[in-house]
């Protein structure tokens, strides 16, 4: 008889158990986000998951809404209204509230397609509960706290009474300051390594390092990292360059020693408005002024020639060739007209970039237009090729110097600050200053990638600030030159490591960029359009 009963006992057993799991399971706190806008009494709020390409809304009424959820692990959605006021924020299984105001904003750049009336603005945006919010708003807070100090740093070192011994202080603390400031996103990525945007800030942090150096981290890095699609991205790319990448002391082994000083007798201060440079077989430098103005300069700064071009944009840069001949790049714009909510809105839209060709008198000899190029920023001429950098396209493409058709193309570049230039050594290598890498990278002519070499850092052979190296070119020893922005640094690379010139002030402010051109007797020339034109001569 007791058998009988043991069986529907178990039974009971088992559904208590159930319920009470499911029960414990449903009390569970999901996401929840309850939002108040002053500002705003009804309209509609959207959670926008960009990973995904997906999005939740929620209807404001009397200036409040809701959001719910199931966010098992904390994801980064954007908080917007319904064309505008995007606003990051991290949700997870947690309640949390918002307050904020809304605002609207009159649009003042109305130039461009689909420009609004006005922006509706999420300001004083508080959000409690959730800790993974928590954390970014206090990283937030740390990193603008930082990039602050930075800011009046670097305004400081570009004032013109600074003193020497002064500057020294400011760079020193500059630098203290990025360290900071690095040291504040690592920890926030090793606090929270399961999230997208851990990925993200790694990915970043990892692209101006060594192939080698990119390896090592990801081996390192905590499991959910390793397995990200971005991180396993990024260690594929590393790999690739893996094999070309070399160390600088490798590269310059065999590269005597040399030293560089700025020479005073050169009459350049007064050449303002320069945007690049380019050098005659006879060593006389040629200057292009940002009006299109090109002025030929011999050695000691004093003016030999000056012609005013008559171009169908604005100028960008220029190459001389070995015949002499002038190489002049301009941007061709044009009016572009496109629909939007039932009104035509007018604005301009560099579309090509035009070659004209002039010898040294400034005589007009040919003109053609360069496909596929749309934003030049860098030119050279080697043998019957005119090497073309092209920022908007972050590319370098090869085109005949006659007809103007177009060969091969080294693509995927990093550009950044609408700079992209390079040079071409007596070997005809190309080296490029791929800046948004902070790297060096040297081509053969038909686009093979034969070299890479450098990475962000703090000493004086890795490259700082925002986006380094601008210019790179080669001397006849081999030895290569680069040059830096914010603050500026002109470095020499030889057998015994890179080596700064002394004496030469900030050239820019900020991300600019420094054109620079060697001679056959490797005198080097800066150009800025503030402070005029530096020579450096070899004090060997």
């Amino acid at each position: 008889m007791k058998s009988k009963f043991k069986l529907p006992a178990v039974c009971m057993l088992i559904l208590i158990i159930f319920f009470a799991c499911n029960n414990a399971k449903d009390n569970e706190q999901k996401f929840e986000l309850h939002g108040t806008l002053e500002g705003i009494t009804d309209g509609k709020i959207f959670l926008v998951n960009s990973d995904e390409g997906k999005k939740d809304s929620a209807l404001i009424k009397n200036g409040k809404f809701v959001f719910k959820g199931d966010y098992p692990a904390p994801t980064e959605l954007h908080l917007r209204l319904s064309r505008s006021g995007i606003h990051s924020i991290f949700v997870e299984n947690a309640k949390m509230n918002l307050t904020g105001l809304v605002r609207k904003k009159k649009n003042n750049r109305r130039n461009y397609p689909g420009a609004p009336e006005y922006y509706l603005v999420l300001e004083d945006i508080k959000i409690t509960g959730g800790k993974t919010q928590e954390d970014f708003v206090r990283y937030i807070k740390q990193k603008n706290l930082s990039f602050k100090i930075q800011d009046d740093l670097r305004k400081e070192l570009r004032l013109s009474t600074i003193t020497r011994e002064r500057k020294a202080e400011l760079v020193k603390e500059l630098e203290k300051q990025r360290e900071e400031g690095y040291a504040l996103t690592g920890k926030f990525i090793k606090e929270h390594p399961t999230i997208s945007l851990s990925a993200k800030m790694l990915a970043q942090r990892l692209s101006d390092k060594s192939a080698v150096e990119i390896e090592k981290t990801i081996k390192s890095l905590d499991p959910a990292l390793q397995k990200n699609p971005i991180i396993i991205k990024v260690l594929e790319e590393a790999l690739k360059l893996k094999d070309i990448e070399v160390g600088i002391d490798q590269m310059m082994a065999n590269v005597s020693n040399v030293s560089y000083k700025v020479d005073e007798k050169f009459n350049g201060r007064e050449l303002k408005d320069i945007i690049y440079l380019g050098v005659f077989s006879n060593n006389n430098i040629c200057a292009l002024k940002k009006d299109g103005t090109v002025q030929i300069l011999d050695a000691y700064g004093k003016q030999i020639n000056s012609f005013k071009t008559e171009l169908n944009g604005a100028a960008s840069c220029l190459a001389v060739g070995s015949d002499n001949k002038i190489y002049l790049l301009c941007g061709i714009q044009e009016e572009r007209i496109q629909k939007f909510r039932g009104k035509e809105h007018k604005f301009m839209a560099p579309t090509a970039v035009e070659c004209k060709v002039y010898d040294e008198k400034g005589a007009s000899k040919s003109q053609f237009r360069l496909e596929g190029i749309v934003i030049a920023t860098g030119a050279r001429v080697v043998d019957n090729n005119l090497i073309v950098a092209d920022w908007l396209g972050k590319k370098l493409a090869m085109f005949d110097k006659t007809t103007g058709k177009v060969g091969p193309v080294i693509e995927n570049m990093r550009t950044c600050c609408y700079i992209l230039d390079f040079n071409v050594n007596k070997k005809k290598e190309i080296l490029v200053a791929n800046l948004g890498a902070f790297r060096i990278q040297g081509y053969d002519l038909s686009g093979k990638q034969l070299f890479a070499f450098g990475q962000k850092g703090r000493t004086l052979n890795d490259f700082h600030g925002c986006c380094n190296p601008v210019s790179v070119t080669s001397l006849s020893s081999g030895a290569i030159v680069t040059v830096e922005k914010d603050p500026t640094r002109i470095k020499i690379y030889s057998k015994e490591g890179a080596k700064q010139i002394a004496g030469i002030e900030e050239l820019v402010e900020g991300c600019k960029h420094i054109p620079m051109i060697v001679d056959s007797k490797d005198n080097l020339y800066l150009a800025s359009k503030e402070k005029g034109i530096v020579k450096c001569v070899s004090v060997n």
